[in-house]
């Protein structure tokens, strides 16, 4: 019986000897170098890195753009000088831009068109989303600049926006055709023919006229209401009854007596005109029997405020006509704003841009 269970454990032993043995083996065959080390952590980090694209993505996607920018910033980090270096830029460049911040998103832009690793895909899109930076911070000029004389259908479209924004309704209705003829394809057409009808409106706006705006001057603040400048209406309304108000009120008194209520010595003092009382005769002080006074309007109490109400009334019709232009040029602004908004620019943001996706 010892003998039975003796060689039982023994048999066991082997069995387990043998098992350790085939594992070390198989342990030994799966690295035989260190290539073969080097090709499974490859394939580790490589993991990894799709990982943290697919992460980046989604945040940017879902509108998390500070928590997108680590994960971009870390992607850099982790692999610098990979193949999707400029697209990562790119991004930061939107997640800025997304954020408002104009200036750091202009400069991930800039350091694409410095890169000499960017392609064509990524050095247009950079300058297209330059361009856009410029046409929402209202750089007109600049932007109008940066495109002249271009072949660029995308960036004639920058340039006819900026054109309109700035009132130059000439400019811009040739620059939509130019670029339209260098699309030369129907959808482009369809969300540039608009703009045509737009541009034709915005020339035959109905505007102010200084013969009209000088005939609702006539009024105290007419010419204000007729510019649209409420404050300015109210502000002269309500100067002008003041000023009328104190010319209609403003009176003098006079006194009928052989003796001045002023030079008298007594405590006696009249509180309000027409005052008709009889006094009689107090110590050594003789005093008429009788006290009148009376009201005038005389003509230095009236003079002032009429002074200051003709100078008020003249300066609001001067002003109104001044701010002629002002206020038609606020009218017309205020239209090509309204435009735009309904014919956004994103509308033709549909540009080629580089992929942040390993392939």
């Amino acid at each position: 019986m010892h003998y039975y269970l003796r060689s039982k454990i023994f048999l066991r032993s082997k069995i387990f000897l043998l098992i350790i043995f085939f594992t070390s083996v198989n342990a030994q065959e799966k690295y035989l170098s260190p290539d073969d080390v080097k090709v499974e952590w490859q394939n580790f980090t490589k993991f990894q890195r799709e990982e943290l694209v697919s992460f980046a993505t989604f945040l940017y996607n879902e509108g998390f753009y500070e928590r997108a920018l680590l994960s971009y910033f870390q992607y850099l980090y982790k692999y610098p000088n990979d193949e999707l270096q400029i697209a990562t830029y790119f991004q930061i460049g939107k997640c800025y831009e997304n954020m408002e911040n104009w200036d750091l998103a202009k400069n991930y832009y800039n350091r694409i068109l410095d890169e000499e690793i960017a392609n064509e895909v990524a050095i247009k899109a950079a300058k297209y989303q330059l361009y856009y930076i410029d046409l929402i911070n209202k750089n007109y000029s600049s932007l109008i600049d940066s495109t002249s004389n271009s072949k660029d259908p995308y960036e004639m479209i920058f340039r006819a926006y900026a054109h309109f924004q700035s009132l130059q309704w000439d400019e811009a209705q040739q620059a939509f055709k130019t670029s339209e003829a260098l699309f030369d394809l129907s959808h482009y057409s369809r969300q540039i023919r608009p703009w045509y009808k737009a541009i034709n409106t915005a020339r035959n706006a109905p505007l102010k006229e200084k013969n009209t705006a000088l005939l609702s001057s006539l009024a105290p603040g007419g010419g204000f209401i007729y510019l649209k400048q409420k404050e300015n209406a109210i502000g002269t309304m309500g100067s002008s009854f003041l000023l009328y108000t104190a010319m209609l009120t403003s009176v003098t008194l006079s006194q009928k007596g052989s003796v001045s209520i002023v030079g008298n010595r007594q405590k006696t003092a009249p509180i309000s005109y027409d005052l008709n009382e009889n006094f009689k005769k107090s110590l050594n002080y003789p005093l008429p029997t009788e006290l009148t006074l009376n009201s005038k309007r005389g003509v230095s109490i009236i003079v002032p405020p009429a002074l200051i109400a003709l100078g008020l009334y003249a300066g609001s019709m001067w002003k109104t006509v001044y701010d002629i232009d002002g206020a038609n040029k606020k009218l017309v602004s205020r239209y090509a704003g309204n435009v735009s908004k309904k014919l956004p620019i994103e509308r033709f943001m549909d540009f080629e841009t580089p992929d942040f996706i390993i392939k």
